[in-house]
């Protein structure tokens, strides 16, 4: 007896393949059969007449390896998303090591923290023994490769230092990672040099890793920032992928097409080069990485610290933020204090769903003093949403063949009220259905060749076999959807409501999405880069 069975549905296995119709049968995890018609009996039936059946979305871009300490952590955004699996330890912000930079929103304490994530080792050991909503996969981020080596600050790494680095690498390599990622706009990220990150790719690669870069500028620098991730790939042989790609600043808009070109030639020269992207032109990131990294040299509680105390050092801060793009360009920059929302604060909730000028007005301050003064109150714990994007240059990269998906947001936790208004961003709840919807609405992908981007494709980028594909043998991680009828009901006021479209998500062939609603059930497992030789 088969555990599940999924009835009448139409197939499209992952591949690119033309879609069929057939049975898919599920035992022990795995697919086990999959015909025109399966007969024998299941403990569970599902009929999909009308619908689609596909292997379970891959987002390929998160950050829920900080949000794994709370057992309340279910993931149910993601799995109403249609997404069955996660890549996290994006933008060099991995979890672990630990190197005195702590985020006391995580609910853990430091003391526990700090001995989970003392080492690549140990934290793997942890996540392998927790459950998950989801599967999940890491990438070794260099932010926290380079603090446990160099600390908070600038500064060139010595040999005996790249060597502490390029070790830490291939313990993260020898867990399981993906490969590593860099956030070339956080701090202690933003301080490493282009030959620093070389040494580290090359130990990736070595192991078949892959370099992901949230590179140093997304607008006015966005050619040269993706100049030096090539750069990287070209000296190490490591294949880049450029993470949440876009343009950033309403003045830059059609920079896209000149992107894609370069792109290109650099692909037809034989680089591997991919992308992901969230489809929404609001942009998020916390608020207190948009203060230029030359004020947070001693760490960002320190420096929160001093700007806080200091209206001189707010002044040069802010007058560097506008003037001085060139060095480091800020969200405050490209989308201004009137285009930048807040999403979540820690400690004073009341400023959720404000801009950074509504916030200035109702305190009588200037808009940068009420920045940093909201920045203290909270720690330092601010995120915000950034509108400084252009719709055609999203829609143009949506287009390119060697583009993923990717959230750029975090597992919830239990399911909040769905018309709750603001505190997160829609891409956390709709990702891959506003995906869906766009590439319908404008006629983009067959749909063949959109679930391929999304299932297939960073399987085989990443190295992950057993999911993205409907085929006897690999993982029954399934998601079964009503195309026509696939809608994103999240926007920026009412980030939490609930998709249309999403039948049932199976994780591990498990029910964890049934008629569109979370059942409560955490089945995924902790996958790790398996590469053939």
């Amino acid at each position: 007896m088969y555990d599940l069975l999924i009835k009448n549905g139409m197939v499209i296995d992952g591949t690119g393949a033309p879609r069929f119709k057939a049975d898919v049968a599920v035992k022990d995890g795995v697919i086990a059969k999959i015909a025109a018609v399966i007969d024998e009996p299941a403990e569970q039936v599902i009929d999909a007449a009308g619908l689609f059946v596909s292997p379970g979305f891959i987002d390929t871009h998160t950050h829920s390896d900080a949000t794994i300490f709370k057992p309340e952590s279910t993931g149910y955004n993601h799995l109403e998303d249609g997404s069955t699996t996660e890549l996290a330890g994006q933008c060099g912000s991995m979890a672990a090591p630990y190197y005195g930079e702590f985020d006391p929103s995580r609910g853990i304490s430091e003391e526990e923290y700090a001995k989970i994530c003392e080492s690549y080792t140990s934290y793997f050991a942890y996540a392998d023994s927790i459950p998950h909503g989801l599967n999940i996969a890491f990438f070794a981020g260099q932010g926290p490769i380079r603090g446990k080596v160099m600390g908070f600050g600038a500064g060139t790494p010595n040999e005996e230092q790249l060597q502490q680095m390029r070790d830490l690498m291939k313990e993260a390599m020898e867990c399981g990672a993906l490969g590593f990622s860099t956030g070339l706009v956080y701090t202690p990220s933003v301080f490493a040099g282009t030959e620093e990150l070389i040494e580290i790719a090359k130990v990736a690669n070595e192991y078949g890793g892959v370099y992901t870069t949230h590179i140093r500028g997304e607008g006015n620098q966005l050619k040269d920032s993706i100049e030096e991730a090539l750069v990287i790939g070209r000296a190490s042989g490591i294949p880049v992928n450029i993470s949440h790609i876009k343009v950033i600043g309403h003045h830059n808009e059609g920079n896209s097409a000149d992107i894609i070109q370069y792109i290109e030639e650099n692909k037809a020269a034989g680089m591997t080069i991919t992308a992901d992207q969230y489809p929404f032109t609001g942009g998020s990131a916390p608020l207190i990485s948009q203060i230029p990294p030359k004020y947070l040299t001693e760490g960002k509680a320190e420096g929160l610290r001093k700007l806080a105390e200091s209206a001189e050092l707010r002044k040069q801060a802010e007058w560097s933020i506008f003037n001085e793009a060139d060095e480091f360009e800020s969200n405050i920059y490209s989308a201004g204090y009137e285009g930048c929302l807040i999403a979540g604060a820690y400690k004073t909730e009341d400023a959720i769903g404000k801009t950074l000028t509504q916030i200035a007005e109702e305190q009588g301050k200037t808009p940068f003093d009420a920045c940093i003064d909201l920045l203290a109150a909270n720690e330092g714990i601010v995120q915000g949403i950034y509108f400084a994007q252009n719709e055609s240059d999203l829609l143009k990269f949506l287009q390119q063949p060697w583009v993923m998906a990717g959230s750029d947001w975090s597992d919830y936790t239990e399911v909040v009220d769905r018309e709750k208004k603001g505190g997160s961003h829609p891409r956390g709840m709709a990702t891959m259905t506003r995906r869906l919807e766009l590439i319908r609405k404008h006629g983009l992908w067959s749909l063949e060749d959109a679930i391929y981007r999304m299932t297939g494709m960073p399987s085989e980028v990443y190295g992950l076999p057993m999911i993205g594909k409907l085929k006897e043998g690999l993982n029954a991680d399934i998601t079964i959807f009503d195309y026509e009828n696939i809608k994103a009901n999240a926007d920026y006021d009412h980030p939490f409501r609930r998709n249309n479209g999403i039948e049932y998500v199976i994780v591990n062939g498990g029910i964890a999405v049934k008629n569109g609603e979370f059942t409560g059930l955490k089945n995924g497992h902790v996958l790790r880069m398996k590469r053939e030789k």
